[in-house]
């Protein structure tokens, strides 16, 4: 379930009244994402997406719609708040922080091309350097401090294999830390998935969910791209899309060598930490008697972990 705070016509029609948006015509949930409710809102004027913030509080949600807000004047394709009649662009329902944004033309991609691979990577540079400029960074919640720190409360629900797995691997990344923080930093989505994607055929229209944008290594942040843009059969990456993501990114802000050097140990980092975001999101889903979209299984990114792992052992 991706929506978790139902609306009536009513309640939105109400909010709607602020904006000069026109009359409320239709709206419909949308299903992709699992943290925050969105709905496709489609008025007298034009089309918007109405997100409710489940697990944010307001002045959280400022700090970090800042980013939107900063690249939208920099002609970047972002969901950036829409202003109410008297300037207000956050509000509330059912007393969560809720935004109302531009709805882009486009539709999540499906079978992912080597041409939409290098259009995101150049896109994922362009979006590190465009907010180069943009001041205090949030906070990574889902950080390295917070790998280390979950990882004993998720452990109990795994297996002997895989928590030997999860306590291997800690122990490497903690090894590592000194290199992590080495590389370049600013701004990362941390988050971009191609569910938080639009794309028209092979030109890219928007990238989306801005939410969990915070400080980190911008390889980290390309990582996680290629950990799901990449994804093949066998758990592991598509050779051929991986390379045409990079190009893409290097055709904007090359890599150095020495994030070159870290390939590997990024890659498996960026795993681990969905590996155990996933654990803890089937952990919330099961309170509620809920389960993950099968797209959303942790088991995918604990398999690529070991496939990245393998390939560190076979160039060692």
């Amino acid at each position: 379930m991706a929506v978790y705070t139902s609306l009536t016509a009513a309640e939105l029609t109400d909010l709607l009244s602020q904006y000069d948006v026109g009359e409320l015509v239709a709206y419909t949930p949308i299903s992709a994402g699992i943290e925050n409710s969105n709905y496709a809102v489609t008025t007298s004027q034009r089309e918007y997406v109405l997100t409710l913030f489940e697990h944010h509080a307001p002045d959280e949600v400022r700090n970090f719609v800042r980013l939107a807000r900063h690249l939208g004047t920099k002609a970047m394709s972002v969901p950036s708040p829409v202003e109410d009649a008297s300037g207000v662009w956050l509000h509330s329902l059912k007393n969560k922080p809720t935004i109302l944004c531009q709805r882009f033309a486009g539709s999540h991609p499906d079978q992912l091309s080597e041409q939409q691979c290098e259009a995101i990577g150049r896109e994922l540079a362009e979006f590190h350097l465009a907010s180069s400029d943009l001041p205090d960074p949030r906070h990574d919640e889902r950080g390295y401090d917070w790998w280390q720190s979950i990882a004993s409360e998720l452990s109990t629900d795994l297996n002997a294999s895989d928590k030997a797995l999860l306590t291997d691997e800690l122990a490497f990344q903690q090894a590592q830390r000194a290199q992590w923080c080495q590389l370049p930093h600013g701004w990362i989505h941390a988050d971009l998935f191609h569910d938080n994607a639009l794309f028209d055929g092979d030109e890219l229209t928007a990238i989306l969910d801005l939410y969990n944008a915070c400080e980190g290594a911008w390889l980290y942040d390309l990582a996680i791209v290629a950990n799901d843009w990449c994804a093949s059969d066998d758990s592991g990456l598509d050779p051929k899309r991986f390379e045409a993501l990079v190009i893409g990114y290097q055709s904007v802000r090359p890599l150095s060598e020495f994030e070159s050097g870290m390939w590997n140990t990024v890659l498996r980092g960026a795993a681990l930490r969905f590996w155990l975001s996933r654990l803890l999101a089937t952990r919330m889903a099961k309170s509620r008697s809920e389960e993950l979209p099968a797209h959303k299984q942790p088991t995918e990114y604990r398999d690529r972990l070991r496939w990245h792992r393998a390939k560190s052992l076979s160039k060692g």
